[in-house]
């Protein structure tokens, strides 16, 4: 009891004070951070779930279009002159036929498609100094998303050239490879990634408020 009398309250309780004052200051600061980060989060995903959702609107025209070509594709089956001695000769023949004309169509309904894409992978790029956690998820969507535009745009480079040589090996390859698109297949691709976004972006929402 002696002891505790002589001890020195006011330089001890002083010290306390500046201690917790310190504490609180850090807690604070680490307040205000989580809240900032948050914000910047917030502010990229908004801004790269709108592109991505205008890119996939604008996708929709060029998926028609591919339909309506294979459609067309098929229908030169019937073709009197078609060349049955050469691989995908429904194909050449269109190609050769109308492939000129048709693949300007494609292209049209492609090109508004270009702006968005092309900031859906700047965004995706630059949201890597978030260090946001999954992002990878993000990446992955966002790229399978990017893929079906290139795979159009393979799918126009063919059909437009006319005067290549079908019985060459690469070539052949690279026809066979383009009829395997359809807009099925591009549109449950789209799908499925946007799903894929989606919920990633819920689930960051969901760290990132319950963090901040």
């Amino acid at each position: 009891m002696t002891d505790a009398i002589t001890w020195n309250w006011p330089i001890i309780i002083q010290s306390f004070t500046g201690f917790a004052t310190v504490w609180i200051a850090y807690l604070a600061l680490t307040s205000w951070r989580n809240q900032h980060k948050a914000e910047k989060v917030t502010f990229f995903l908004d801004e790269l779930t709108d592109v991505i959702h205008e890119y996939i609107q604008l996708m929709n025209l060029p998926i028609q279009r591919l339909q309506f070509i294979k459609i067309h594709i098929d229908s030169h089956k019937f073709d009197i002159d078609l060349k049955k001695d050469l691989d995908f000769p429904e194909a050449i023949a269109f190609i050769e036929k109308d492939g000129k004309e048709e693949s300007k169509s494609l292209l049209e309904a492609l090109t508004p498609c270009h702006k968005p894409l092309s900031k859906i992978r700047s965004l995706v790029v630059k949201g890597q100094v978030l260090s946001i956690k999954n992002y990878k998820e993000c990446q992955d969507a966002c790229n399978m998303l990017s893929w079906q535009y290139d795979r159009l745009q393979a799918f126009y480079s063919i059909i437009s050239s006319t005067n290549i040589n079908w019985e060459h090996e690469k070539v052949k390859e690279n026809l066979k490879n383009i009829l395997k698109i359809t807009s099925e297949d591009i549109q449950q691709y789209l799908s499925n990634n946007q799903v894929a976004y989606l919920t990633f972006v819920k689930n960051t929402y969901d760290k990132v408020y319950k963090n901040s």
